[in-house]
């Protein structure tokens, strides 16, 4: 080989070399990019698991309260009908009392036109024994 030759020969090992390092330098960004992207990815994956747990903590309180606050108003409701159905035998005792009271006036109102008819009668019974 001439002198010529080994320089461009030379060069051009001088030249894969340098093409080389930089694919190197490429290929060791590229692993970096990789290695910051999983760590990331980790902690996404660690802050998914805490909202889901979170979310599952959230979920259990929420259907408690949800439960409780059902079964408050399935027992408000079932006090409400209790109270409806007195109010209802309450009605029905203040009817039959007003209907009592009703009778009984007009009772008191027919004894009363009864006594007025007797004491007529009686006033006139009691003349006619002064006259005699």
């Amino acid at each position: 080989m001439t002198e010529g030759e080994e320089a461009r020969l030379l060069a051009i090992m001088n030249a894969m070399f340098e093409g080389q390092k930089r694919t190197l330098g490429m290929v060791e960004a590229a692993i970096e990019k990789f290695d910051s992207v999983g760590t990331e990815i980790t902690k996404l994956n660690r802050r998914m698991n805490a909202l889901q747990e979170l979310a599952v903590r959230n979920h259990a309180e929420t259907s408690g309260r949800l439960d409780a606050i059902s079964f408050r108003l399935e027992e408000t409701e079932r006090v409400l009908d209790e109270h409806g159905r007195v109010i209802k035998k309450m009605q029905i005792e203040v009817v039959s009392q007003y209907n009592e009271v009703l009778t009984a006036l007009r009772d008191a109102s027919y004894a009363s036109r009864i006594a007025d008819g007797m004491d007529a009668r009686l006033a006139e019974v009691e003349r006619r024994i002064a006259h005699l």
